[in-house]
């Protein structure tokens, strides 16, 4: 008899919980020649990470995605494998559960963003979209350290739930993520930039726009739903971050836009 308990303790901390709950709403299949972690758990903080965004998404169903380790991720590849799979890139090595939930969320985030749909900067506002997806992957690693809090992939890893919120901590108090004086001069003094490299500065500006953001959709995160409606503009030759954002907010349910217009506030554009 203890025997068999023994065995079902051991067991159970190797199963994930979630194989008795709600599976996740799209599909994630995983690379089995993943470096320095086995590709099971890794599945386990994927398939976490979704759970913990789920509620936030609009019900919104993805076609399935790959995910594997590389070095020259993150990033979501343009092409689809030959099933129709996304292909999603990771640069994660070892059991760092914290970069690979942040990486993997911001590149969902892509995936939710329509990023097909405005391939290579052709809108000159991927910026924007990157700025997006570093706040999308901020709100995540703090919905995901909730759910580990009460719901971890495995029981044994409720305690990695702290250090989930010390990742995001330490990048919150990164110098260049800190708050713009006043967004809207700022924008204008970097809007070259933007336009010219998405990434421009090594990224520092998306993730001072993305400080902005997350505190933007902190104050109802259920519109967060909103981001399934960007990119989704007619292709015309304005190009400008008005338009961009004009459209995003006329595809956009009523209930969702009060994000969006506080953002062309803040940013000094005007509907």
């Amino acid at each position: 008899m203890f025997s068999k308990l023994k065995f079902l303790i051991v067991f159970l901390l190797f199963v994930p919980v979630w194989t008795a709950a709600l599976a996740p709403p799209f599909k994630v299949t995983v690379d089995p020649a993943w470096k320095a972690a086995d590709p099971k758990d890794v599945q386990a903080v994927l398939d976490s990470t979704i759970l913990a965004i789920a509620p936030y998404i609009g019900n919104r169903h993805l076609d399935p995605i790959r995910v594997k380790n590389e070095e020259k991720g993150p990033i979501s590849l343009y092409e689809r494998d030959s099933k129709g799979d996304y292909i999603v890139l990771l640069d994660v090595h070892g059991r760092y559960w914290s970069q690979l939930a942040y990486q993997f969320s911001h590149e969902t985030c892509h995936l939710l963003s329509n990023y097909d749909l405005a391939p290579n900067n052709v809108s000159k506002q991927q910026w924007f979209e990157e700025s997006l997806c570093e706040a999308f992957s901020l709100f995540s690693l703090g919905k995901l350290a909730d759910q580990w809090e009460i719901n971890p992939p495995y029981p044994n890893w409720k305690e990695y739930a702290p250090e989930l919120r010390k990742y995001l901590a330490d990048m919150m108090k990164q110098d260049h993520r800190s708050f713009a004086p006043k967004l809207s001069n700022w924008y204008k003094q970097n809007k070259s930039l933007f336009e010219a490299d998405p990434y421009a500065q090594d990224r520092s500006l998306n993730e001072k726009m993305a400080s902005h953001l997350f505190k933007v959709f902190a104050k109802q995160p259920e519109t967060w739903a909103a981001i399934n409606y960007i990119n989704l503009g007619d292709d015309s030759q304005d190009k400008s971050l008005a338009k961009y954002l004009k459209d995003w907010h006329d595809n956009t349910p009523v209930n969702l836009r009060a994000p969006i217009k506080e953002i062309q506030q803040q940013l000094g554009i005007k509907e």
